[in-house]
């Protein structure tokens, strides 16, 4: 199986002695939620606004044999979606800035309803 990665980051993926076991550059075209937002009125001169999404552009179609590494905005907006991995368990430096995950996870609803099979190569 192919793994691309669909984030404007560099993802590095660790075990739990923090030794790197893969590493996907950061996508030139990331994917991302595209919105929708509105003025309603302001709080003590802070504009309120609301805010409806929509789908992801630059998220490809499903492929065989192909995960895409997204964020969980863009899994959320795409629940029909077993393709996409976000990354999951943060590596964070002192300063909180996340420098790795131990793991993916698949917000979809249909892979909380089976098994997933098979590996991410």
């Amino acid at each position: 199986m192919r793994v691309i990665n669909l984030t404007p980051h560099e993802v590095r993926v660790v075990d739990a002695q923090a030794r790197v076991i893969r590493t996907w550059k950061s996508a030139p075209r990331p994917a991302r939620v595209e919105t929708d937002r509105k003025p309603l009125h302001e709080i003590d001169g802070i504009p309120l606004l609301s805010e409806a999404r929509t789908r992801a552009a630059n998220l490809p179609d499903p492929e065989e044999g192909v995960w895409y590494i997204v964020s969980s905005v863009v899994s959320s907006a795409h629940p029909e979606r077993c393709d996409l991995l976000v990354p999951s368990d943060l590596v964070r430096d002192s300063k909180g800035v996340v420098t790795a995950c131990r793991s993916f996870v698949i917000m979809s609803e249909p892979a909380r309803e089976r098994e997933v099979v098979g590996t991410v190569a």
